[in-house]
């Protein structure tokens, strides 16, 4: 009975397998094949020629490629002021922006100091980039359904159907599991999870599906781009050439022709970790960030003192051995083997003890701007019982190599990066004891963009699309991991 029970499953489920794939087979996207080479460039924004030139996935030069066109049109300047410095400057109100190119301009403008912004840059700021990302993503897929070039994948019949579809398997896993194991009563439990496994991969054969006129205008570009191929040597050319190249360098890196141009502008790459840009002072400049290991730096003054004696009793004690066993074949004389003994304990506790007691004594108040803030795990544990360790670099405008410093979480929570702060902290221990915000981060109102709510619209990652079960990331709530880097497609 068992048997039987567990074939029926396993029958159900392949037949729910082939409707998948069946209807996975009869939506998918046309083919595309390439037109005849061409200068001619047609009405589609660089953003939405990435999006159907690329399979209908929106790669991450999207972004880049729409600065890009703006510093095209004029709408802002990309200058080049030397081999390791180039800006972005903001040169007018631009009015009648799309809503994705609305998005990346104000990016842009909240970073910028008296209208510039370093375009290395242009990673930092405040904003939860996951949804600012899904957000830019379906701006533009909007765009081009709302030109015929782009639709949905599932349709409401499609996965209404597939959804109802999957019950069945489901119930009869259900049952199979009960049979099976009478005395627990697993079924219900066991249709549930197979239910949501089955609904999770119609979710994976998701995303966005191309129509005809879509494949059409698809090969037009990918025409442009073997033209744009063979001149121009778009691929050597900075951002700031598009001074000279005009819209031609937007589309070529929307074609994934200037991957020097589009490096150089990280409207949507996660900002680096050791690596920041800091206006404090002025002038745009570059901090390197350093994280010591946390033996002894980064840690309270009582937690320093105590680590201080460990470190002392674990060396004093096996010292101590050794000159006992030396002793023993007069090696070492008799007395002095606790006093040698001691003088090794005491020289490896005897520093961390002092630093620790004169940070204790006479902390120094640290002043500049927080250009990064972390926080890692420690150990492996996840969840609620997840230990982190928080921290903290601040810019003080005199070297262009920071040490983060280390503070608790009830601390680092309220602070953002670009608050000018004002600590008390230890230099020999790297623990901030207090710290205030002297004046509060423009970036903290960066995530505030002109939403028009394509961020809500359905439009999932991967083939397909149509949401049965609200996504809860729908009001992109910010990610609590600042150290989790949000990463997407990169053009090949």
């Amino acid at each position: 009975m068992v048997m039987v029970a567990w074939t029926a499953a396993a029958a159900v489920t392949g037949l729910w397998l082939l409707l998948l794939l069946a209807l996975a087979a009869a939506t998918r996207n046309p083919d595309v094949e390439t037109g005849p080479a061409t200068a001619n460039l047609a009405p589609q924004s660089p953003a939405v020629v990435d999006l159907i030139t690329g399979g209908w996935r929106l790669c991450d030069e999207a972004a880049s490629a729409t600065l890009l066109d703006l510093a095209a049109r004029g709408v802002v300047g990309v200058e080049e002021i030397g081999p390791e410095l180039s800006l972005v400057r903001m040169r007018r109100d631009p009015g009648g922006l799309l809503p994705y190119e609305r998005l990346v301009y104000d990016h842009v403008r909240s970073l910028a100091v008296d209208g510039v912004v370093a375009t290395g840059a242009l990673a930092e700021g405040s904003r939860d980039l996951g949804r600012w990302w899904k957000s830019f993503r379906r701006k533009v897929i909007a765009e081009a359904r709302e030109q015929g070039l782009s639709r949905p994948r599932w349709s409401r019949a499609h996965a209404t159907l597939l959804t109802a579809a999957a019950a069945l398997p489901a119930a009869v896993i259900g049952v199979a599991a009960n049979i099976s194991d009478k005395d627990h009563e697993a079924g219900v439990g066991a249709a549930v999870v197979s239910f949501a496994g089955l609904l999770a991969l119609m979710g994976r054969l998701n995303g966005e599906r191309g129509t005809a006129e879509g494949a059409r205008a698809a090969a037009h570009w990918l025409g442009v781009r073997a033209h744009l191929g063979t001149t121009g040597r778009f691929a050597e050319q900075p951002a700031a050439s598009v001074t000279i190249w005009g819209r031609h360098l937007a589309y070529a890196a929307a074609l994934g022709l200037a991957p020097r141009a589009v490096t150089s502008l990280p409207v949507s790459t996660p900002a680096d970790d050791s690596r920041a840009w800091s206006d404090y002072g002025g002038m745009w400049h570059v901090v390197h960030v350093r994280y010591p290991s946390r033996l002894l730096w980064g840690r309270p003054p009582g937690s320093a003192v105590m680590r201080g004696l460990a470190a002392g009793w674990f060396t004093g004690f096996p010292a101590w051995m050794v000159l006992v066993a030396a002793s023993a074949f007069d090696l070492w004389p008799d007395g002095l083997v606790v006093p040698a003994a001691l003088a090794v304990g005491l020289a490896v506790a005897g520093p961390p003890i002092l630093f620790a007691l004169s940070d204790l004594t006479g902390p120094v108040t640290v002043e500049g701007q927080v250009v990064r803030l972390r926080r890692f795990r420690d150990g492996g544990k996840g969840g609620e019982n997840a230990k982190w360790t928080y921290w903290c670099a601040i810019d003080e405008g005199r070297a262009r190599e920071v040490r983060a410093m280390c503070l608790s979480g009830e601390l680092w929570e309220p602070l953002r990066e670009g608050d000018r702060v004002r600590a008390v902290a230890g230099r020999r221990t790297g623990w901030i004891r207090r710290i205030e915000v002297v004046e509060g981060s423009r970036l903290r109102d960066a995530a505030s963009y002109d939403d028009t709510g394509e961020h809500l619209m359905d439009a999932p990652e991967n083939l397909g699309e149509v949401r049965i079960l609200p996504d809860p990331d729908a009001h992109g709530p910010t990610d609590p991991d600042r150290t989790r880097p949000y990463r997407h497609r990169r053009r090949e």
